[in-house]
């Protein structure tokens, strides 16, 4: 059930910025829905909004039970709240969100990522005259605690983020999701989609723990299974191609660290799988209850 947090009708300087969108333009262009899911996102919140003020139709902000100030500073900026708390995992928390919005367009954005200038005139230059069977990737600029330029292949990726809404979405992974583009064209909008993804390295760690159990658990549900070895096995490549296949030894103590902790998760992710995978076999061997007697 979604429960709808609407915003009060009491004009703000902020609000007024996301309103002023909707206002009389110099020609029909398709309409724009920024779509976001969060958690207990206010400590990165702000900036990600500040980045859609003004110039997208509607922020449509999909919580899944926040306990800070997550969903009052969403309001804050004029966005349009809601909270479901039945969680099926992020691609189809994402479906979810995509259904509130009322855009031609959707502009999928995460709490922690803002759109740089150059990426806004971009955008703004497409919808006069969008191509709805065309799927538009951006280049997400990733920064690690405070350095934002990287050698390994992490350093900027390309990932579709902006489309029509109503011949495309997202697929339903639990983690890792994202827009299906087999057989699609792709256009690359020119530039950043700046991501923050570790300003807080504790909320970063549980993030990425949270992410790894849920990748476990669905994959053992479909059958799939893991050894400790193949744990391993994975942990140690990943370092390697991090570190020094990609050049991350380039980047000192934060390569170092980056390319650890995506070892130390990479580990997490199959010894989970594991662990599930050997919960799965014991509840299919283990006898009906019809079987005992007193």
């Amino acid at each position: 059930m979604i429960v709808s947090q609407p915003t009060a009708h009491v004009e703000s300087p902020v609000a007024s910025g996301v309103q002023s969108a909707n206002v009389a333009r110099n020609c029909r262009r398709a309409t724009l829905s920024a779509v976001l899911i969060t958690k207990n996102e206010s400590h990165q919140l702000e900036p990600c909004l500040q980045s859609l003020q003004g110039w997208v139709d509607e922020i449509v902000v999909l919580d899944s039970g926040s306990t800070d100030a997550t969903l009052d500073l969403a309001k804050r900026y004029g966005a349009k709240v809601f909270v479901r708390e039945d969680w099926d995992g992020f691609g189809v928390q994402r479906q979810r969100a995509q259904e509130l919005a009322t855009g031609e367009f959707i502009l999928a954005v995460d709490a922690d990522e803002r759109i740089s200038d150059e990426l806004r005139a971009s955008i703004e230059q497409i919808l006069p005259n969008p191509d709805e069977q065309c799927l538009y990737q951006v280049v997400r600029q990733n920064a690690f605690l405070d350095k934002d330029v990287f050698h390994n292949g992490w350093r900027r990726e390309k990932i579709i983020r902006l489309y029509s809404a109503k011949h495309f979405k997202f697929n339903d992974r639990a983690v890792h999701e994202s827009v299906d583009s087999k057989g699609v064209r792709t256009k690359t909008l020119k530039g950043f989609l700046v991501h923050d993804a570790c300003r807080n390295y504790e909320y970063y760690l549980e993030k990425h723990l949270a992410y790894a159990h849920s990748w476990a658990r669905k994959q053992a549900q479909s059958g799939r299974r893991a050894t400790l070895f193949s744990a391993v096995l994975h942990a140690l490549t990943t370092f390697v191609r991090l570190f020094f296949l990609q050049g991350g030894f380039l980047d000192g103590r934060h390569g170092f660290l980056f390319a650890a902790h995506l070892c130390q998760y990479s580990f997490n992710k199959y010894a989970a799988l594991w662990h599930y995978g050997r919960e799965n076999e014991k509840k299919k061997t283990k006898p009906p209850d019809s079987m005992y007697r007193q």
